[in-house]
């Protein structure tokens, strides 16, 4: 099985170490997503996929953009039709990741899932139903390109949450909490934020990995937020049908 996953930059699942937006191997520097996405198939596949670099394939946004721009037209996501501009933007990446993951698939002559990483970013203005309709986006994109294991990686509202609810003087208690706070950056309750204060300061992408070697994520208990227990259950039920 290989992995080919997407994100938004080093913060969260990680980045090419060459000036490419497309690496694998020694070349990919992973993110503080990817140890939490790394410890989740971990439990399933018995090995670490991390220590297997040419089993995974990364695309950063930029390249995928420009490799959506480069299909077919029977493939190009017809948003105005299909989504709004807010969650077309997420149906587009999702069905190009599912073509990318089927084009890696073919030159590997190996079975892919494809984990599409991007934060939901709300603000104060943002109807709290949004995030369902985002999720729902990047399932038909996955759906639209004919992948079938296209996996949503979508934080409510950033990824600092997910780390936040195990890095706060009381973890992983009332994290379905941090949920609610406002992805607006200028916000003195963004995620980012509370996760620097929590931590006592602003620590690296490279830290973040550091700390949560020594300091494991427990996806069990980080369930009680709602998107990160909507992306483990979604791994979860993919990579189960790879294995059966």
């Amino acid at each position: 099985m290989i992995l080919v996953i997407s994100g938004e930059g080093p913060s969260d699942i990680g980045a090419c170490a060459n000036a490419l937006g497309k690496c694998s191997d020694a070349d990919f520097v992973a993110g503080p997503m990817m140890v939490i996405l790394d410890h989740l198939l971990e439990t399933q596949l018995h090995y670490s996929i991390r220590e297997l670099p040419d089993r995974l394939y990364f695309i950063n946004e930029t390249a995928l953009k420009e490799f959506a721009k480069a299909l077919p037209m029977r493939l190009q996501p017809a948003r105005s039709k299909k989504k709004g501009q807010e969650t077309g933007y997420y149906f587009s990446n999702a069905l190009a990741l599912g073509v990318y993951a089927i084009e890696c698939e073919q030159a590997t002559n190996d079975q892919a899932i494809a984990v599409l990483f991007r934060d939901s970013d709300s603000t104060h203005s943002t109807p709290t139903t949004l995030w369902n309709t985002k999720l729902a986006s990047m399932q038909a994109g996955f759906q639209s390109s004919q992948f079938t294991r296209g996996i949503s990686m979508l934080p409510k509202p950033t990824s600092e949450a997910w780390l936040l609810c195990a890095a706060q003087n009381h973890p992983y208690q009332n994290c379905e909490q941090l949920e609610n706070l406002k992805g607006n950056t200028e916000s003195s309750n963004h995620p980012k934020k509370k996760l620097d204060e929590a931590l006592g300061r602003h620590l690296s992408a490279t830290e973040l990995c550091d700390w949560l070697e020594m300091n494991p994520f427990d996806s069990k208990r980080a369930e009680s937020m709602p998107s990160f227990k909507a992306f483990k259950d979604e791994l979860e039920r993919v990579v189960k049908g790879v294995l059966s």
